[in-house]
């Protein structure tokens, strides 16, 4: 599990696929499970208010979260959660090096940078993200609107 505060109570959060031992298919195991993660680290991440939790699951990777809060003026130190799950989600590599992902199936490219289509073909070499990283939700949205295929 990996948790990224990327602006004040804006976290991103990755849990990868081994850590889940539910089913991907089920989506109220995975909004207990996401639930039970994030209470157990609000001492620690200080989380108070009410929060956006979109969750984008990947059945090879695992499980993308982004947790905005929408409010917190009528929760003195409460947490309340709006977790939606987005199935299936199409999740992209991103890289610099082209020749990295040569070897991938649907490669596009934009703005100096690679994508790699996560799918069957996914190479584990790329899961520990040294040589990139993983996009998801609206960035992945940008490079297919955007991007050109390779």
């Amino acid at each position: 599990m990996n948790i990224k505060q990327v602006a004040k109570d804006n976290y991103k959060i990755f849990i990868n696929k081994l850590f889940f031992k539910g089913s991907f298919d089920e989506k109220e195991n995975i909004i207990d499970f996401v639930k039970d993660i994030i209470l157990k680290k609000r001492k620690v991440l200080n989380l108070r208010g009410f929060y956006k939790v979109l969750v984008y699951v990947n059945k090879k990777i695992g499980m993308f979260i982004d947790m905005v809060k929408l409010e917190d003026s009528s929760y003195f130190n409460n947490l309340d959660l709006r977790v939606i799950v987005n199935n299936d989600s199409e999740v992209y590599f991103e890289t610099e090096d082209y020749f990295f992902i040569a070897d991938g199936k649907d490669i596009r490219y934009l703005d100096g940078k690679f994508y790699l289509l996560v799918d069957e073909f996914f190479q584990e070499k790329i899961e520990n993200e040294e040589f990139g990283r993983f996009i998801y939700g609206e960035d992945v949205i940008n490079v297919l609107a955007n991007g050109v295929i390779l």
